[in-house]
């Protein structure tokens, strides 16, 4: 077992190979890292199971989609008298809410091994936790390991999954019940008649820029901050044409009014950097980004499942979607850290099936969760 200190280190077909969905591109990783995320990943050789790679990173910063971040803001007035937050050792992929493993799943002997040496990389670098910030729930060798191991182990929220089992977009529609039916129906005309066309672009160089300025801006008026990506992220994505990697740009006219970054490997399509100029954020540019042209993309390119993230969650169950459960598992790093880490660990959990609930409403129910298989 070895940490390695850039993706690099690691020949991009042999890395591929183990990619388990498209946040694990090798090329995704390589670009965080110009973006200024600092690996520490493990490579585990398991003569058992085969070649595992687990997603590290040394977080000194905030960054976007740390859950360790989100967990900041009751806490910060500690940092004003000396109880120091970071750096924290995440496992996770960049700018997304994944903690998947690269390959196979280790054996019972290779997953102690690999918390012993997340552990020791940690004390190493002086980092106040060890955090997996969103592990499936169905992840259970990985989660009783952990469990032994002293980690608290608490609830992250769901993620929404769509299996694509239709020939064709409008196999689906006729999949749906009669009033979900004319839900998706008034949508789609919705996006015809407001003069909107997508697309969907590998390369996308050319609306590299217009990406940027579009994410910042909306970022901003969401958050009243902005976002932690360096300029010009954007155009590192754009600069090469990677196969599995992609804008998907919707277009009013010749004006840019919503984007976002998807990404297909394994047979999963997934997104990322979202983003809507006013007046289109919960709209019929949303809608279709959101759901309908990652499908139409799906259906084409014969890919099994689209994962549609932790937002807007009745619109995605409402169409089909359905929930996996996520925990983050988290070792604070002494006995003080620890006890404050699970303590609000828990108040979070807590807060976030309170959110889960609302957004749901009506449609929350046992039912609307599937937590799959072992996966991670």
């Amino acid at each position: 077992m070895t940490v390695v200190a850039s993706a690099g280190t690691i020949d991009e077909a042999e890395w591929n190979r183990l990619a388990r969905r498209g946040f694990h591109l090798h090329r995704w990783h390589r670009i965080a890292e110009a973006c200024g995320w600092v690996p520490r990943h493990l490579v585990v050789r398991d003569d058992g199971a085969g070649v595992t790679v687990v997603p590290s990173w040394l977080a000194r910063q905030p960054a976007l989609h740390d859950l360790h971040d989100r967990w900041m803001g009751p806490l910060r007035p500690l940092e004003r008298v000396g109880l120091a937050l970071r750096p924290v050792l995440t496992v996770q992929s960049p700018f997304a809410q994944v903690s998947d493993l690269l390959g196979a799943m280790p054996s019972p002997g290779g997953l102690t091994d690999l918390f012993d040496r997340l552990e020791e990389t940690a004390d190493r670098e002086g980092a106040r936790a060890v955090v997996w910030p969103w592990v499936d729930a169905g992840a259970e060798a990985l989660i009783a390991c952990a469990r032994q191991r002293g980690y608290a182990v608490l609830y992250a929220g769901a993620t929404a999954r769509l299996p694509v089992r239709w020939g064709a977009f409008d196999d689906y529609v006729a999949s749906r019940s009669k009033a979900v039916r004319r839900t998706v129906r008034a949508d789609l005309s919705a996006f015809h008649d407001a003069g909107l066309h997508a697309v969907a672009a590998e390369d996308f160089r050319a609306a590299a820029p217009a990406m940027e300025a579009l994410y910042r801006e909306a970022y901003r008026r969401r958050n009243e901050r902005d976002p932690w990506i360096p300029a010009g992220c954007f155009e590192r994505l754009a600069e090469m044409p990677t196969p599995g990697l992609f804008a998907q740009l919707t277009w009013s006219g010749e004006r840019l009014v919503g984007c976002s970054i998807n990404l297909a490997a394994a047979g999963v399509l997934e997104g990322t950097f979202a983003a809507f100029a006013a007046g289109h954020e919960g709209g019929p540019a949303f809608l279709n980004d959101l759901v309908y042209h990652p499908l139409r993309v799906a259906i084409r390119e014969r890919i099994g499942a689209i994962d549609l993230g932790s937002s807007a969650l009745y619109s995605k169950v409402l169409r089909g979607a359905r929930l996996r459960r996520r925990m983050v598992l988290v070792r604070g790093n002494g006995r003080l850290m620890h006890r404050v880490l699970r303590r609000l660990g828990r108040t979070m959990a807590r807060r976030q099936e309170e959110k889960e609930r609302h957004m749901l409403g009506a449609l929350w129910s046992p039912s609307c969760y599937d937590d799959g298989e072992d996966e991670a």
